[in-house]
């Protein structure tokens, strides 16, 4: 007996995209954001060059090289083809995945392992030697090594707390919010997905086949009577049409038949 694993199916959660646009529009627009987010991994690259870290530069390697993944799935979405399309929802929510780790270690390394205490830091080596550059030509002074500048830094360090801890709220929700916003991505993939494989899409309101399609052939009680109403009017002004027809024919008779010969 041979077993062939099948992908899970699921069924369409949304039958458009934000309520206003086609669901399948809506996916392009979805992967045409994560295609910006791609590129901007190649100027990510840089870091290369500059001495970032490694998680960076595993970041933005990861970023490049999924690009060409978005490409295809741009291709896929527009041939509105049930099977691509639905493992092109299973990639994305593993890029999502893989995003959320990578923003997870962001997340650790920028708010407990950064110092919030307004000093000029150096993310690399290649700013560290720009630092000691500028110090060495006079153009930034030198670090306060005690005294009266204590007290400087001491104020610095509490104002840069306040700003910290006013700014680090808003900055969390917006985090909470981006990963919020690609799980409704996510369903709208596969909701396009499932209307795909169901044979539903082009019977969406907003779909524009659909449009035509309903203008064309009125599915509701409503929509009846309108057609109804307008073949009436239109039968109406037909027999009202024949009938002025007919009385002009009749009185172009009686004259030919009237004659002073």
């Amino acid at each position: 007996m041979k077993i062939t694993p099948r992908l899970p199916r699921p069924g369409a959660a949304f039958n458009s995209f934000l309520g206003l646009l086609d669901i399948k529009l809506g996916a392009e627009i979805i992967l045409l954001f994560g295609l910006i987010n791609k590129v901007a991994g190649l100027y990510g690259l840089i870091v290369v060059f500059v001495g970032g870290s490694f998680t960076q530069l595993l970041y933005y390697a990861y970023s490049t090289a999924t690009l060409f993944a978005f490409l295809w799935g741009l291709r896929v979405v527009k041939s509105e083809s049930a099977a691509p399309t639905l493992l092109l929802s299973h990639l994305y929510v593993l890029d999502h995945l893989i995003a959320t780790f990578f923003h997870y270690l962001f997340y650790q390394h920028y708010w407990y392992v950064v110092p919030h205490d307004g000093r000029r830091t150096a993310n690399s080596q290649a700013q560290q030697d720009l630092i000691d550059l500028a110090l060495s030509r006079g153009e930034i002074a030198q670090p306060s090594q005690g005294g009266a500048d204590e007290g400087l830094d001491e104020l610095r360090a509490a104002l840069a707390g306040e700003i910290w801890d006013a700014e680090k709220g808003f900055a969390v929700w917006t985090l909470v919010f981006g990963w919020l916003l690609k799980i409704y991505f996510i369903f709208i993939l596969y909701s396009y997905a499932a209307h795909l494989s169901s044979s539903t899409y082009h019977t969406l309101p907003l779909t524009f086949r659909g449009k035509a399609s309903t203008a064309a052939h009125p599915t509701t009680a409503e929509d009846h009577e309108a057609e109804m109403r307008q073949a009436e009017e239109a039968a109406a002004d037909r027999v009202g049409s024949q009938s002025t027809g007919k009385g002009k024919g009749k009185k172009q008779e009686d004259e030919d038949d009237f004659s002073w010969d």
